[in-house]
């Protein structure tokens, strides 16, 4: 399912962050989860993002994420 969000937090060591779904929800995501050639790094946190969301047995998690704006 398609859904919309902005990149709230960024954890680059770790290699994950956490996207707020539109709803107020937190949604998980993995850095290879982003298309390819996105640059992932603490430059994506405030970045408005749309991308397939996934219902896993962990919770929430956001694949295939694309930037739709700079802020």
């Amino acid at each position: 399912m398609m859904a919309l969000g902005r990149v709230k937090c960024f954890f680059p060591h770790e290699g994950y962050g956490y996207i707020q779904h539109f709803d107020g929800r937190p949604v998980y995501f993995h850095y290879t989860s982003w298309s390819y050639g996105a640059r992932v790094d603490q430059s994506i946190v405030g970045l408005d993002v749309d991308y397939d969301l996934l219902e896993t047995s962990r919770g929430p998690e956001a694949t295939n994420i694309r930037a739709l704006s700079r802020v």
